[in-house]
């Protein structure tokens, strides 16, 4: 005895929807699981696929609204706007978040610091060197022109006239 067809349109009933829902997803993945088993294939069903229906996206996205809306408040918080509303404890939570929030700010700024500094010492210390290098080179040819001078001067003096 073999089912008829079964005519494909929306089931009106939520409930029954809902029922029909689960019901057919379970043996989806029977069978998916089924066909994975004996034919020795991967077959990417599971928890991670997602099947969505209209209400699950209505859902979802009031809830993304929620949590947007929520952010945005934190944010204004965070940079000091609409704070009338908080009450004491939730100001000194809120205090508490900025102080460390800035002294993270401040450790990562002192490194940055520390590294660009270490990088400026190199640097002079490079120049430094090139400039020992050219007074070297500087004395070293002030010796050689003053020897070469001396040297000149010792040698007599001839005059070759040979007319």
């Amino acid at each position: 005895m073999t089912r008829g067809n079964v005519q494909l349109k929306t089931i009106e009933n939520p409930v029954r929807r809902r029922i029909t829902f689960s019901k057919r997803k379970a043996g989806l993945l029977k069978k998916a699981s089924d066909l994975a088993l004996l034919c020795d294939a991967e077959v990417a069903v599971g928890k991670s696929i997602r099947i969505w229906q209209p209400q699950t996206l209505h859902l979802e996205l009031e809830n993304l609204q929620k949590e947007t809306t929520h952010s945005e408040k934190v944010c204004k918080h965070m940079i000091g706007e609409d704070l009338d509303v908080l009450k004491f404890k939730e100001l000194q939570k809120l205090e508490k978040k900025i102080s460390l929030g800035a002294r993270k700010i401040r450790l990562r700024k002192e490194k940055l610091l520390r590294l660009e500094s270490a990088n400026l010492e190199r640097k002079i210390g490079r120049n430094h060197k090139a400039c020992h290098l050219n007074v070297d080179i500087i004395e070293g040819v002030n010796d050689y022109l003053e020897t070469d001078a001396a040297t000149q001067q010792d040698l007599p003096q001839t005059n070759l006239n040979l007319t």
